[in-house]
């Protein structure tokens, strides 16, 4: 299988799950796979994305999808071609597999296994991970229906065969998940009757006739009325025929019972819950629950244990293995046997004493029994093994705090915190509802950690003078809140010490260590730059840690810490050797290397670093240098309040200078300015003048990007008069360009001209190529936006030319896209659009979010301009509600005043639209914007009085 849609959505190869993108693009993969070698239509691709009402640029989205599926599915040998209408993918797909099945199964010998082959396949729901439109859930619908047929059609074999007993598990999960299928119900039923279950099938009917009517208000069909009328009066009918009764079950001797009792305020885990009855019903077997310490697994199993009671009326059996308990050690296997055996009813003389005597005993007498075995709190795989029962109508569920993938056979099942819901539901549970107002707050702070917020819960509780506010107002300071969570012998700290005394220690080093780690979560090369190990060897440390649950990872090969283990880490006793500082150069020495391939050809110094790293990412490429970014990102922001916060004054200077430019392509704003006025406070505590000037540039720069402009005036103002004074022309002529950028937002064209001539000429004889590639792309949009159209198409034809020769793609996209907003303004439309399009393309390619929507702006402006006036409304509109739910202040007013003419041409009412961008271009100040939405609201007069201030040709 290569494709997916029984389930989640995914593309394998090698036996390696590839990332199959977005969840609109994973439903244009799963339009293609469900109609693998046919073509389909870009219409029909675009309806099941978004229905009856496509966005704007539908036809260039679609597209883009499929172009980027060709990039993922290629090396795993599958292509997406064109054949009529539309496109094609050649490739196995889950579902025709399971069709084959299906097929082959019905003209077999024995369809029951074969059918049973072909549900193999289904993974979950179809399409899962997929957004689409109500067309994609037709088309999951008919799939579910498809599936829900074929296994009605195997249970009927299975009840031909006498496997009534079998099935219920199966019948029961189903009937729970699609409760109006009539026919799943009657042979549900049937089964239950066949098993002596009478009384349990006359229910299930009763159940689902009262569902019927309270829910759709109809009565249950004549089938499932008559099957009814049958059971009720024990038709022999309805029983197999004498050939195919399988023998008699063996009949227990007795029924122990020793589960503990089931906590009545246990909250949440409905899903997990539904999951683990499905895999005992599904299958038997074991079952390994794990999870951090406190998280709740023993009264999960507990709480499973009473609802599968009923599954196993031989007994029902728990022991505690002690791995992790205080002043305890782990009961051997052998003692373990011998409680297991007592609790079977056999005598002390008669259980032998050797290990391997006392396992032959127990499988023995657990043969032919149907019996649920519930091993809590297991220390390791090799304490669990020998008490796994041999007969297959047992199941066994195993909880330990950690994973134990070397116990045959057992299927996994983890738990994580609760969600925030269900933690506050469950707080309230222990201290009623009268006290709950803040409990929100609270359960955050426990980090929804189930122990912790019963531990909180029953601090408040025995504390009736205390509301949540107070002891919220105690768990806020992190360096107290692991001591405040406990109570009596029961704490969270004391579960955590318990969890990190098991480890080796080595391993517990590490642990400390990455405690350190100032960031959100991160990889195995962070690691190794934290532990001073090489690359394997903290791989294989974060991994043992993930086992022991005391990191948790919720993508691949990304860690991080529950907020209370990294406290917990923190305050342990141990050498900390500077691993924070060695962490922060990783991050500086890798940040440096990505924006060298962002930003080609920029000025740049290599970074001083105390520690350089041993184990770097691989980030020599656009994608992988922009891949690494997004994901690092808050990481990077983290890295630079750590370095101010110890003092490491050159890390506070070099990591802003590293991160600015993905930030600013990104319009991560807030995040620039805050590393950027850190980074200049640095510069100025070294006293550095060069080095001030450096990050006076960058700085002025992030007041562009925040459209704070006259303190970008100030600052670049300030960064010239200090290049000059040295005598620097490289700085010299990045301050005169930001300064260029500035004076042109101000409406001061005639400064912004002359600085950026002025930086040409600077720079034009030195390699500083892409200073002078940017610097005459400017002039050409200040040509443009002045009405100077020959003069912009001449500098941007340059510009181009230059950001080609030096590889500068971010550069390359924007002077497309005023190539085309010349020639559209020229009335070559056709070529505008095209270059346009092409501009737009590059900028999502090379992930610059800047030029995408500025190019989004002037695509909307160049299809009003040809007369694609439906077009430029839904571009329009599209950026418009995207850009509102930013802080892009500069971007939206453009938007508008591009909304606002398009309106205008339809003869639809365009002041509200005129009125938001007079708005928004009034208080940053950015005068040709202005001056369009006061032409826009019919004010010529004072427009023509801006234009005239600017110099522009109206």
């Amino acid at each position: 299988m290569e494709i997916g849609i029984l389930g989640s959505v995914e593309i394998w190869h090698g036996g390696e799950r590839l990332a199959a993108g977005a969840p609109q693009q994973r439903c244009v993969l799963a339009v293609l796979a469900l109609n693998a070698g046919q073509g389909v239509s870009v219409d029909r691709l675009a309806e099941a994305v978004w229905g009856e009402e496509p966005p704007g640029d539908w036809r260039g989205v679609v597209h883009g999808y499929v172009s980027r599926l060709r990039k993922v599915l290629k090396p795993a040998g599958l292509e997406i071609v064109r054949r009529s209408p539309g496109y094609a993918l050649d490739a196995e797909v889950d579902l025709h597999l399971f069709r084959k099945l299906v097929a082959d199964a019905r003209g077999s010998a024995d369809p029951a296994s074969g059918l049973f082959k072909a549900l193999a396949l289904w993974r979950g729901t179809p399409f899962d991970g997929a957004a689409g439109s109500f067309v994609l859930d037709r088309l999951r619908d008919g799939l579910t229906q498809e599936r829900l047929g074929v296994v009605e059609e195997w249970v009927e074999h299975e009840l031909r065969l006498g496997r009534h007993r079998e099935v219920i598990g199966d019948l029961t999960v189903l009937c729970a998940e699609h409760p109006y299928q009539e026919k799943l119900v009657g042979l549900l039923m049937l089964a239950l009757h066949r098993s002596g279950r009478q009384a349990e099938a006359l229910r299930r009917y009763d159940e689902c006739r009262r569902l019927l009517a309270d829910d759709l208000g109809v009565d249950p069909g004549d089938d499932l009325r008559a099957l009814y009328e049958r059971v009720l009066r024990a038709d022999p009918g309805l029983n197999p025929a004498p050939a195919d009764v399988p023998a008699a079950p063996v009949e227990p001797v007795r029924a122990p019972d020793s589960l503990p009792f089931d906590v009545p305020d246990f909250t949440g885990r409905a899903l997990e819950l539904e999951r683990l009855v499905e895999l005992v019903a599904g299958r038997g077997g074991v079952i390994s629950v794990d999870g951090m310490a406190g998280v709740g697994k023993t009264a999960f199993a507990v709480r499973a244990g009473h609802a599968l009671a009923s599954r196993f009326p031989d007994g029902r059996l728990f022991v505690d293995l002690h791995g992790y308990t205080p002043d305890r050690q782990p009961v051997t296997a052998e003692a373990a046997l011998g409680v297991l055996l007592r609790s079977l009813g056999l005598p002390g003389t008669e259980i032998p004493a050797g290990l391997d005597d006392r396992v032959a005993t127990w499988r023995t007498a657990m043969a032919g029994r149907r019996a649920l075995v519930v091993l809590d709190n297991a220390s390791d795989a090799a304490q669990v093994r020998p008490l796994v029962p041999g007969s297959p109508g047992c199941a066994v569920i195993v909880t330990s705090r950690r994973r134990l993938p070397t116990l045959d056979g057992a299927v996994p099942l983890s738990l994580d915190v609760l969600p925030a819901v269900e933690a506050e539901e469950l707080f309230l549970r222990v201290v009623g509802e009268d006290r709950g107002p803040g409990a929100a707050e609270l359960v955050s702070l426990c980090g929804y950690l189930p122990l912790a917020v019963r531990v909180a819960g029953a601090r408040l509780r025995h504390r009736p003078r205390w509301t949540v506010v107070d002891l919220v107002e105690r768990l806020r300071v992190e360096q107290q809140r692991l001591s405040e969570l406990a109570v009596d012998d029961r704490g969270v700290a004391a579960a955590f010490t318990l969890s990190y005394e098991h480890l080796e220690p080595a391993l517990r080093r590490v642990f400390r260590l990455l405690g350190l780690h100032p960031g959100v979560d991160f990889d195995a090369h962070a690691a190794a730059a934290l532990t001073g190990l090489p690359r394997p060897r903290a791989e294989d440390a974060l991994e043992d840690l993930l086992d022991h649950h005391l990191l948790e990872q919720q993508v691949r090969d990304r860690f991080r810490f529950h907020d209370l283990l990294r406290e917990h880490a923190l305050g342990l006793d141990g050498p900390r050797e500077d691993a924070d500082v060695r962490v922060l150069d990783y991050y500086l020495a890798v940040a440096h290397r990505a924006t060298n391939v962002l930003q080609p050809g920029r000025r740049q110094v290599d970074p001083e670093l105390a520690h350089p790293p041993s184990s770097l990412p691989v980030v020599a490429d656009l994608p992988a240098a922009s891949a690494w970014f997004a994901v690092e990102h808050p990481n990077l922001v983290a890295a630079v309040a750590h370095a101010e916060r110890r003092g490491v004054e050159r890390l506070v200077r070099d990591l802003p200078r590293n991160t600015g430019h993905y930030m600013i392509i990104s319009h991560r704003i807030d995040d620039l300015i805050v590393t950027q006025e850190a980074g200049l406070a640095a510069v100025r505590r070294l006293g550095d003048p060069r080095e001030e000037a450096l990050s006076l540039s960058h700085l002025a720069l992030s007041y562009y990007m925040a459209c704070r402009y006259r303190l970008g005036v100030r600052h670049a103002t300030a960064n010239l008069e200090v290049a000059r004074s040295l005598g620097d022309e490289v700085n010299e002529g990045y301050a005169l360009a930001i300064l260029g950028l500035l004076h042109q937002r101000l409406g001061e064209f005639t400064a912004a001209r002359d600085c950026n001539a002025r930086a040409v000429e600077l720079r034009s004889n030195s390699t500083d190529y892409r200073l002078v590639a940017i610097c005459v792309g400017n002039l050409g949009r200040i040509a443009l936006a002045a009405g100077d159209l020959d003069s912009a198409w001449a500098y941007l034809s340059k510009a181009l030319v230059r950001s080609r020769e030096i590889s500068e793609r971010s550069e390359e996209a924007s002077v497309l896209s005023g190539l085309g907003a010349t020639l559209s303004r020229q009335g070559d439309h056709e070529s505008a659009l095209r270059h346009l399009y092409e501009g737009l393309e590059l900028a999502r390619e090379v992930g610059n979010t800047d030029y995408v929507v500025r190019g989004r702006i002037k695509l909307a402006e160049g299809h009003r301009r040809a007369g694609h006036l439906e077009r430029a409304l839904a571009v329009a509109t599209e950026v418009v509600d995207d850009l509102r739910k930013g802080v892009l202040v500069d971007h939206l007013a453009s938007a508008w005043n591009v909304l606002g003419r398009v309106q205008s041409d339809l003869g639809v009412p365009a002041s509200a639209s005129f009125e938001n961008a007079l708005e928004l271009a009034t208080r940053i100040e950015y005068r040709i914007e202005l001056a369009h939405a006061l032409r826009g609201l019919g004010r010529a007069e004072e427009a023509a009085a801006h234009y005239r201030a600017m110099g522009v040709a109206q």
